[in-house]
Parts: structure tokens; C-alpha cells; sequence
């Protein structure tokens, strides 16, 4: 799992479920629900040119630039200002490093330390929770003409594209079944993903969709509703991809922290509560979760956020088990956990 910066879990003392509860969560030990495709995010691999202490500091700095990268989903963050006083002194910031027989460098980095990071240089957080994208990418000439990559071919196109998705920080998923580009695209015309999705044998939260010829590609992204398209290279098709994606979850409001009190339904008993408290903590853009009341099978909860109730909403949405309600009554149920 994703390292992330230091948060607390405070669940109020006066209730006796809260303590129950903590019995419940250990004999559970392992157990973790399913959610969307979450990114390393503080973990690189970048060249290293030579052995000296002098080539590893190079290589810390352009691990660290890439990193804020990912993390901010802007591409041009490494050259912030900030970002590149931070860099002259980024062996400050790694936690960890393997140097690799083939001359690379594996760089961690302590969390904490990047998240502070991107507040000082005023950039978004995008949490490591994303979209698992579907690629339907048109197969190389021949026979296999119109027709999309599936999961067991490795043509050279598809490691170029996973390349440049590695340094964004967008998760792929390829199709098992043969899927024809034409068709997709027609299906997915409504921002409907779930035909081509069920199609393809691979479960995913978006799609991205490329054909073309003669070294340009016309790609085209559908996810949560929407479409975008853009005309370039490989790369370009990832681009689409962590801008789109960029947009919708990071936001201005991750720059900052915020506090929410929100209402969970469907926690109908320890194992429930036991299971929403594990979700909540897993979430990367929540700091800190405070239980002020429990009614039935309803939590209230008082949360800090890097960002704002509403992305909360777009994130949850890609878990599996916590499903915004969309509704706005006051006193109504804001989330439903659904184990």
C-alpha cells in the first residue's frame, strides 16, 4: 500500500462501540476491502550514471522532480521553483535507495516530507486512489489490423505507452478479450462505459481509446460521464489521461486542508463499523477521522481532508464499498457503506 503522510484516527471515547469495535478490527487481521487501482505514489526508478556520491545526488533530484510530478498531476510541477530549491538538497528527503545491477536508482521518499512539499509550492495533492484505465489501443499492422492490444501481447507500442503512464501515475489494465476499436468507440459514443467494459473482461474505471496511422493517434478518454479527446503521439494518450483525470481529483481544494462532518448509513454492526473505519483510513486525502455519533446503522463523522467534501465524493465513488448518496436533505446520509 501507498505510503502517505502521518494522520490520526480519533474515535470518541464515550462509546462503547468504538471499543468493541477495536477487538473486531484485530480479529479481522489482514482483511482489507477492494478499491480502484491505487498508485506508488513516492516511489521512482530513475538513470543512475555512475557510483559517486555526486551521481547519486543527480539522480535523487530527478527521482524527486518526477515524484512531485505524480503526486501534483502537473506536468510541469518538477520545475517549480520550489520544487527545484528542494532538489539541489533532495537526499534530505529520501527514506530509502537500491542501487540495480543495470544502473538504476530506486528512490523513496518519506511522505510526509512530499506532501509538505507540494503545499509549499502551492500545488495540488492528487490522491493515490485513481481510475483504473482500460487501454484500447490499436493493435501494430497485419492481421491483427482494427482489432485492440489484449493483456498477454507486449507489442512496442504498448511498453511506450506503460512508460509514459508509469511517470504520470495513471494504472492500466489491458483487455482479455478481443475487442474491435471501431466498436468501442461507437459504444462508448454515450460516456457509457460499461458495455465496453463487460466486453473486454477487465474490470476498470475508465477508457482510453487509440487508433491511428502514420505516428499520430486519436485518442479518446471516457470516464465518470464524460469524454475528451486529443490527436498526438503514444505518450499523448496518457497525457489526456492524467490531465482528465488531474482536473477531476485534484482540485484547488487539495492545496489546503479542510475539515467536513459527514453521515455514513449501512453500518449495521461491528464488523460494519469495523470495516468503514479501516476504509476511511486507507483513503490517502483523509488526515484524520473522528467519530462524534453513533445512531443505529449511522456514523457521523468529523473528518480532515486534504481537499474538500466534494472530492471525497469523486474518490469514493471509485471504491467498492463506499458509495456517495448524491443527496442534499439536510440530516440525509452523505455516504453508504456497502461491505
Amino acid at each position: 500500500m501507498t505510503p502517505k503522510p502521518t494522520r490520526t484516527v480519533r474515535p470518541a471515547a464515550a462509546y462503547a462501540l468504538v471499543a468493541a469495535c477495536m477487538a473486531v478490527m484485530i480479529a479481522m487481521a489482514v482483511w482489507v476491502p477492494a478499491r480502484a487501482a491505487e498508485v506508488a505514489l513516492y516511489q521512482v526508478t530513475v538513470p543512475l550514471k555512475g557510483n559517486t556520491e555526486g551521481d547519486r545526488n543527480t539522480a535523487f533530484a530527478e527521482a524527486l522532480r518526477s515524484v512531485v510530478v505524480r503526486a501534483s498531476g502537473e506536468r510541469a510541477a518538477g520545475a517549480d521553483p520550489a520544487v527545484s530549491a528542494a532538489a539541489d538538497g533532495a537526499n534530505r528527503l529520501v527514506q530509502r535507495y537500491t542501487a540495480t545491477s543495470d544502473r538504476q536508482l530506486k528512490v523513496g521518499f518519506d511522505a510526509a516530507a512530499i506532501d509538505k512539499l507540494l503545499q509549499q509550492a502551492g500545488l495540488p495533492a492528487w490522491p493515490s486512489e485513481r481510475p483504473a484505465t482500460l487501454v484500447l489501443m490499436a493493435a501494430p499492422g497485419g492481421a491483427g489490423a482494427g482489432r485492440a492490444i489484449r493483456a498477454g501481447e507486449r507489442p512496442a507500442e504498448r511498453t511506450e505507452l506503460e512508460q509514459a503512464a508509469q511517470a504520470r501515475g495513471v494504472p492500466l489494465v489491458w483487455p482479455v478479450a478481443e475487442i474491435r476499436i471501431d466498436a468501442a468507440r461507437a459504444q462508448s459514443a454515450g460516456s457509457d462505459l460499461d458495455e465496453v467494459v463487460t466486453a473486454a473482461g477487465t474490470p476498470a474505471d475508465a477508457v482510453l481509446i487509440g487508433s491511428g496511422a502514420g505516428g499520430r493517434t486519436e485518442w479518446t478518454l471516457v470516464h465518470a460521464g464524460q469524454s475528451a479527446q486529443r490527436r498526438g503521439t503514444i505518450a499523448d494518450g496518457v497525457h489526456l489521461a492524467a490531465d482528465s483525470f488531474a482536473d477531476r481529483y485534484a482540485p484547488a481544494s487539495t492545496r489546503g486542508e479542510s475539515i467536513a462532518t459527514v453521515l455514513v448509513d449501512g453500518v449495521d454492526g461491528l464488523q460494519a463499523y469495523a470495516g468503514l473505519m479501516q476504509e476511511l483510513e486507507s483513503l490517502s486525502m483523509i488526515r484524520k477521522v473522528a467519530v462524534s455519533e453513533v445512531d443505529r446503522a449511522t456514523v457521523r463523522l468529523q473528518l480532515t481532508l486534504r481537499g474538500d467534501l466534494e472530492l471525497l465524493r469523486r474518490i469514493a465513488a471509485l471504491t467498492s464499498s463506499l458509495r456517495p448518496t448524491g443527496g442534499s436533505d439536510a440530516g440525509a446520509p452523505d455516504f453508504v457503506y456497502e461491505p
